[in-house]
């Protein structure tokens, strides 16, 4: 049986910002489309708002799992020692 490498801590997250991303993609063209050819579109704007802010979510998770792993890594490095604090 092969084997596999081991997933990246924000592989998943990454993925589900290109799930809604491309519904994103989706509806800013339905919402496009609905005002230019004059039919109804707040439904549609207000979902495309709802997959935005989905999406920027996501990736603010996505940084503070980076960050929080990023900083694991420093410290086994170290040997479990804390990691040297930085000059601000």
């Amino acid at each position: 049986m092969a084997q596999r490498p081991p997933l990246r801590p924000t592989a998943r997250i990454e993925e589900a910002i290109g799930f809604v991303g491309c519904f994103g993609v989706l509806f800013l063209g339905v919402t496009v489309f609905c005002e230019l050819t004059g039919r109804p579109a707040l439904g549609w704007a207000l979902t495309l708002l709802a997959t935005v802010v989905a999406v920027v979510l996501l990736d603010r998770w996505r940084r503070r799992v980076s960050a929080r792993d990023t900083a694991a890594e420093e410290v086994t490095d170290r040997g479990g020692q804390r990691p040297a604090r930085r000059a601000r």
